[in-house]
């Protein structure tokens, strides 16, 4: 039992250093520009993280600390509490304090006096707050009367015995951000190899080609000798009209017949070579795709006893089921679901349980029972999270999401039933009269559906058949490498994860079903609705013909429906890395990141999850109306240099309705301007060859014909001289690329147009 409290602590003593770190940068944020808005949404989520991980290694004193911290951050959201300096001060001092606790109860050392600090937190807190959290025991004093123990008691790591040796022995510590870059390697390596086999294919055409050639020679070569014989007939000479031609013409065919040969062999090797290449990179991908795999058990271990212990704390009588802690995915795919579904458990106990008195009088058994299960489902890890309690209260998520203005007042009493459970998931939505340490706030689900679409995958709440409540959360079993299905819309090409791809296939327009609400399609036995994907992501433009033409369609899969997708053309199925969309400034809802094409240029990776509208949301029409078709879209100038930013800048405004033309510097954007008419925003990079962004603005801006055209720079300068330059010049907005938010970028252009 020490070893594994002795184990939990040191997951612990890893943990909460991160929401501690994550907490802090936003501190150091803030005071280093006080206009910048952190995400207090992200913030919150920490501190309840923190709390959680707390109650589940038994630090009470962190747990406290950790619950007022949330409670003050969710007064900071709600504008009752400012972000100022004495707000951070005490926020600083309360992180200080979990740390010196955590410190103590893993380390040993003098007592941590929390009482000031605590005491400053509960003031900020508030009625946000809710009550304490409660004071446990184990089980065993409980039963024995005993006092509870302090986190001194709490012991230290344990040494490894002589019991471990043969153990540890096989065991080799290494650093977590080694192993990601070589995971990170692992990933590109397997891209790489197939685009090898474009290689194939071009020596195999140089082969082809050096064959034709081969041929002419031999067909030419006796015109050659028999044109030499007869001039050398008049003038007494050998085959070849004089010996220098012929040695030359010997020379070449020596010449030409090794460079076949060659050709050939290095035809042959390449062979040999991809074939090993593809053998040994696949096998070394699947062997560092296994290191990242670990059992369910390894995040949810301790589950059964969160939820008896919320049980107990709240009078409540709850039988915890876990299954599947054998199933394996990526770990750092269980570690980010580890919140979310303790979220999911803790509500399950607060909301969805009964009293026991309650179920006895509802004829129920007095304990209720929550499952959690984990299992495999193709190439997706799917977790279930389900109660026997009261189940979803329609009538109570009506009335709160009339009140809210989230559904009208008469469409209230005929919403769908997957319609209304959907909105649990909008943030700040709750059904509980009050709210206390464990749920009720309305926060909860919204951050879980955030971290699951983040992950790629979907969340679903439903009725449980025979009463209670059923969670479902879906999500590929590992993000290493993905299979993505290329496609074209428009001028764009984009990709999906194929995890999330039912199939792709080409019909006859007419094989549609056009007289229902929606365009569908019967598919094994399922009508499954149309959509354009150009309408779903806002682009403008013709929509797909409705006489009979054939169409193109992707097939997605998520949340359990399916539906199709029409685009311009199908394109191509590999394995690529995919960067992930925080780290390039990209809409995580609705774009997984980007990867690399060919020639170098990023192809945006949807989201399936987001592509799929929420229930009740009628989707797009197949054909656009003619008034909308005629509608002009804003045209904007995208000047930059660099290929990547100007591919993946287009990519983000054609999804948000916009007409984009693109130009590699200024020199260029001027001589467009002069041409085009209908030019209403210019977005320029600042250094640039023969003519940088503010050389560009300038003569933008003293040109009488374009000085009202609006300018928006975004550029890596971010010095306060280089901003003062470009809006003394007359930007309108400037934006750094280090920071770079496209929700920025795209508020800039609609506070413009």
């Amino acid at each position: 039992m020490n070893d594994i409290r002795t184990r939990l602590l040191a997951a612990f003593d890893l943990e909460h250093k991160e929401h501690l770190a994550a907490i802090r940068e936003a501190l150091r944020a803030v005071e280093k520009d006080p206009a910048h808005h952190p995400d207090l949404v992200e913030i919150h989520r920490r501190a309840h993280s923190l709390k959680g991980a707390a109650r589940a290694v038994d630090l009470p004193e962190v747990e406290r600390l950790s619950h007022w911290l949330e409670a003050a951050f969710l007064a900071i959201q709600r504008g009752t509490v400012p972000f100022d300096a004495a707000a951070r001060d005490v926020v600083r001092r309360a992180l200080d304090a979990i740390e010196d606790v955590v410190a103590w109860a893993t380390r040993g050392g003098s007592e941590v006096d929390i009482a000031e600090v605590l005491a400053e937190l509960t003031r900020m807190g508030g009625e946000a707050g809710g009550p304490e959290p409660v004071q446990r025991r184990p089980a065993a004093a409980e039963a024995a009367g005993a006092p509870a123990p302090t986190p001194a008691a709490a012991p230290r790591p344990a040494r490894a015995g002589a019991g471990d040796a043969a153990q540890s022995a096989a065991l080799v510590r290494i650093r977590s951000a080694g192993l990601e870059r070589l995971f990170t390697a692992a990933a590109g390596l397997l891209p790489e190899i197939e685009n090898q086999s474009a290689l194939v294919a071009e020596l195999r055409e140089l082969r082809g080609e050096w064959r034709a050639l081969e041929r002419s020679w031999h067909a030419m070569r006796p015109r050659l000798h028999r044109g030499g014989s007869h001039d050398a007939a008049g003038a007494g000479a050998g085959s070849f009209a004089d010996d220098e031609t012929a040695l030359r013409l010997s020379s070449f065919e020596r010449r030409f017949r090794a460079l076949g040969a060659s050709l050939d062999a290095a035809h042959r090797a390449h062979d040999r070579h991809l074939w090993s290449l593809r053998r040994w990179g696949s096998g070394f991908q699947d062997e560092v795709r296994q290191l990242r795999m670990l059992p369910a058990e390894s995040q949810f271990s301790n589950l059964g006893r969160m939820i008896r212990d919320i049980s107990r704390a709240q009078g409540k009588e709850v039988e915890a089921d876990i299954r599947g802690l054998e199933t394996q995915a990526d770990r750092v795919v269980l570690q980010r679901l580890k919140d979310p579904v303790l979220h999911i458990a803790r509500n399950a106990v607060s909301h969805g349980v009964e009293t026991p008195q309650e179920r006895v009088a509802a004829g129920k058994r007095a304990a209720a029972t929550v499952r959690f299960e984990a299992s495999v489902v193709g190439r997706r890890l799917v977790l279930r999270v389900e109660d026997d309690g009261r189940g979803p209260n329609r009538e109570a998520i009506a009335r709160h999401a009339v009140e809210r203005g989230l559904l009208a007042a008469d469409e209230a009493d005929s919403a769908p039933e997957e319609r209304l459970l959907d909105l649990i998931f909008e943030p700040g939505f709750s059904t509980a009269p009050t709210a206390n340490e464990y749920a009720g706030r309305g926060m909860g689900l919204a951050i879980v559906r955030r971290e699951v679409t983040r992950l790629q995958g979907s969340v679903t709440l439903a009725p449980r058949e025979g009463g209670g409540t059923v969670v479902t959360v879906e999500v590929p079993l590992s993000l290493l490498s993905q299979r993505l299905v290329f496609v074209a819309v428009q001028d764009d090409i984009l990709a999906i994860p194929s995890n999330d791809v039912a199939r792709v296939l080409r019909v006859p327009g007419d094989a549609l079903f056009t007289d229902l609400a929606a365009p569908t399609i019967r598919l094994d036995e399922e009508d499954v609705p149309v959509t354009p994907l150009s309408a779903l992501l806002g682009y403008d433009g013709a929509m797909p013909p409705g006489n009979g033409a054939p169409l193109a369609l992707v097939v997605l899969r998520t949340a359990g429906r399916r539906l199709a997708l029409v685009v311009d053309a199908l394109m191509a199925t590999r394995d690529s890395v995919v960067t992930p969309a925080e780290e390039v400034g990209i809409d995580a809802a609705r774009f997984l990141g980007t990867v690399l094409m060919d020639d170098g240029s990023p192809a945006l990776v949807l989201n399936p999850a987001a592509l799929s509208p929420r229930p009740g949301i009628a989707l797009p029409p197949l054909v656009r109306p003619p008034d909308e078709s005629a509608r002009r879209r804003p045209h904007i100038l995208v000047v930059d240099d660099s290929i990547t930013t100007r591919t993946l800048e287009k990519s983000i405004l054609e999804a948000h309705g916009y007409r984009v033309t693109l130009c590699v510097d200024g020199r260029e954007a001027v001589e467009t301007l002069g041409e085009l008419e209908d030019v209403d925003l210019i977005i320029s990079d600042v250094e640039m060859p023969r003519m940088d962004g503010f050389t560009l603005l300038q003569a933008v801006k003293g040109n009488p014909m374009t000085s009202d055209l609006p300018v928006i720079l975004v550029t890596s300068r971010a010095s306060d001289e280089d901003r003062e330059r470009g809006l003394d010049l007359g930007a309108d907005a400037y934006i750094v690329k280090t920071r770079f938010d496209q929700n920025e970028l795209l508020a800039g252009i609609r506070r413009l147009l």
